[in-house]
This record gives C-alpha cells, structure tokens and sequence, in this order.
C-alpha cells in the first residue's frame, strides 16, 4: 500500500478574513497555538504530514479544506533494498576548487536567505512574486480597513471638513440617527467642539424665533411707541446675550444632568461625556423655528436626544438613561404637588382662611 505527504500551500483566496479564519481553524482542528499557527502560514509550502495511508491523507486534505486552506498530495516512492555483493572501490577522484556564483542574487522576504536570483526561495519554498503581491494586497486592505473604521469614530463636526457641510451632516446624523451619532460622539475627546457646535444651533432656533416672534407682536405695539424702541440697542444685546445665554444653559444643563446620572449609578466616562452628549443635543433648537409648535416640538425632542447621548456616552441601559434625564422633572413635580398639599393646610393652620366676626 502506498503512502502519502501532505504539504500545506496557503490560503485557497487570499485575503485578511481568510487568513483569520485560515488561523483559527488551525488553532481548533490541530491544536496549535496562535504563534505556531502563524509560524506555520509564513513558512508556506511545508510538508505538514509524510508517510501516512490514503485514508489519513483524505483527513487532512478534507480538514484543511473546511478551513480555507490549500493543500498538495505527493504520494512517497517505497524501495525494498536487496543485498549484492559489494563492489570493489573506486579510486577517490581528484577535489576541484568549488566555483564562486558572481551572478544576481536575491533575499527571501520572508525568511531572509540570499540566494542566486530566481522566482522561488530554496529555503523556505515560497514564491517570492507572489508573496511581494500578496504583501502589497495586504497593505492595502488595512489602509482601507483604518479609514474606514477612523473615519467612523469622529463626528463629522469633529473632522475637520469644512464648517458648513460639517454643521449640516452632524445635525443630519444627530437629528435622524442618534443611537449611532452619539456612540461616534462617545468615542471623541474635547469640550470646544461640541459647545460651539451647540451655541450655534441654540443661537440659530433661538434667534429666528425671537425674530418673527417680534415681527408678530409688533403689529399691536401703537406707532407712538414704536419711536421710542431703540432698536439699535436691542439688537446688540441681542447679539451679545442669546449667545451667552445658550452657552451658560448648556453648562447648567449638563452639570444638573450629569448629577442625576451619578445618582442613578450611571457615571461610567466622567463629566466630558455628560457635556458632549447635552451640547450635541442643541441641535433640537433648530425645530424652534418653526412658528408656534416648534418651541414645544424642540424641547420634547432635545430630553428624547440627551437620553440617547447619555446612554451612549456612559454605556448604561435605556432606562437608568430615563431615570437620569427625567429625574430633575419628577423632582421638580413631586414638589409642586406636596406644595399643593402643604399650603392650604399651613394657610389654614394660620386662621387665613377663617370668617371674619360681626
């Protein structure tokens, strides 16, 4: 019966999914290592098996293939030696000077030997065109794969775009995908960037509200009283307090927000993911301007924004993300309604509500 070696060649596609799943099979159905399994890639073609029968070749041809691998089958010549006389001996013939190679020469890449210029390494069998063009897919896959995957991890208001197209794509994201604006938000750094953003889209909703909301009122205001508005004065107050006023609700509202979040367990990044989350979030103001409803449409939007932000800023769950938000809320109405119990029976204690006598 004749027997077998099985030499492993590589990868059947290559590729960087391949060869992971290439190495993990190795690691599982041969029980190597992950240095070994990696070793054993790199020194491809290797005899992986010698001297072994059909059916146990089949085995490892059948198991690497299931993994990706590839494969050569080289059945081994069998010899059976028979004893002849021995033949008398040959004068030893003269030794001549070993000949110097002055050609081209060429180094392995990947083990490194130097040898006369040729296409396959005598060492360790690879074919070095392949192998360089192989390398070179490689590289360029993993340029892709990093910017790809950095280009994921930043806002595009943190990108440095450009600022219009910069504003408008972040407002997009933020406004109709949260869940995965705010995990890219998380993963940034800084208080600049967000706070800006956030001044600018308070100051846009704000400003444009006040404005029309002015051109409205105006209409009833006599002429006589129109000539004393200084108007002038108005608007650079204006200019200088929206702006002023947006920055400071943000700092107030994100060290009120980040309280309720250490109270309910939450605070897992720090205050940086509180204040990012709360700044991104002023992007809900722009609803403000739309006339009568967009006041009420904004706010309600902006608490649904900071909860999607808090919760993926800290990594905590939808509900402690609730509770965190919406704890200055219930706060603020457990107090209204014990104040409604309390002060008719303190008003009455104090004989204000008593009948005056005759």
């Amino acid at each position: 019966m004749g027997l077998y070696k099985v030499i492993f060649l590589g990868l059947v596609v290559a590729g960087p999914e391949e060869e992971s799943r290439l190495l993990l099979g190795l690691q599982n159905k041969f029980k190597l290592t992950p240095e070994k399994a990696e070793s054993l890639l790199q020194r491809v073609p290797i005899v992986v098996k010698k001297g072994v029968s059909k059916e146990e070749m089949e085995r490892y041809v059948k198991a690497f293939g299931e993994i990706g691998g590839r494969v050569r089958v080289e059945e081994e010549l069998t010899t059976e030696f028979t004893e002849f006389p021995r033949e008398p001996e040959l004068p030893p013939r003269p030794k001549s000077e070993p000949k110097t190679y002055t050609g081209p020469m060429v180094t392995c890449p990947q083990c490194g030997f130097e040898q006369p210029e040729g296409d396959e390494c005598v060492k360790c069998g690879i074919v070095i065109s392949k192998f360089m063009q192989y390398q070179e897919m490689a590289r360029s896959l993993e340029g892709q794969v990093r910017e790809i995957s950095s280009e994921e991890k930043v806002s595009p208001w943190e990108s440095g775009e450009g600022f219009f197209w910069a504003y408008m794509r972040t407002t997009r994201e933020a406004l109709f995908s949260p869940t995965q604006f705010f995990k890219k938000v998380s993963a940034g750094k800084g208080y600049w960037s967000p706070l800006i953003y956030g001044i600018i889209s308070g100051v846009i909703g704000l400003g444009i509200s006040l404005l029309y909301q002015w051109f409205l009122f105006s209409a009833f205001i006599p002429p006589q009283i129109h000539a004393l508005i200084p108007y002038n004065l108005l608007l650079t107050l204006s200019l200088i307090l929206i702006p002023l006023m947006v920055a400071s609700s943000i700092f107030v509202g994100s060290a009120i927000t980040h309280l309720c979040v250490m109270i309910v367990g939450g605070n897992r990044n720090g205050y940086q993911a509180t204040f990012r989350a709360v700044s991104y979030s002023y992007c809900a103001h722009l609803f403000d301007i739309v006339p009568f409803i967009g006041g009420f449409i904004g706010s309600v939007y902006m608490i649904v924004l900071i909860i999607f932000g808090v919760r993926e800023g800290h990594e905590i769950s939808t509900g402690k993300a609730v509770l965190a938000v919406l704890l200055p809320f219930i706060v603020m109405v457990g107090l209204g309604i014990l104040a409604a119990i309390l002060l008719p029976m303190f008003l009455g204690g104090i004989g204000l509500f008593r009948g005056v006598g005759v």
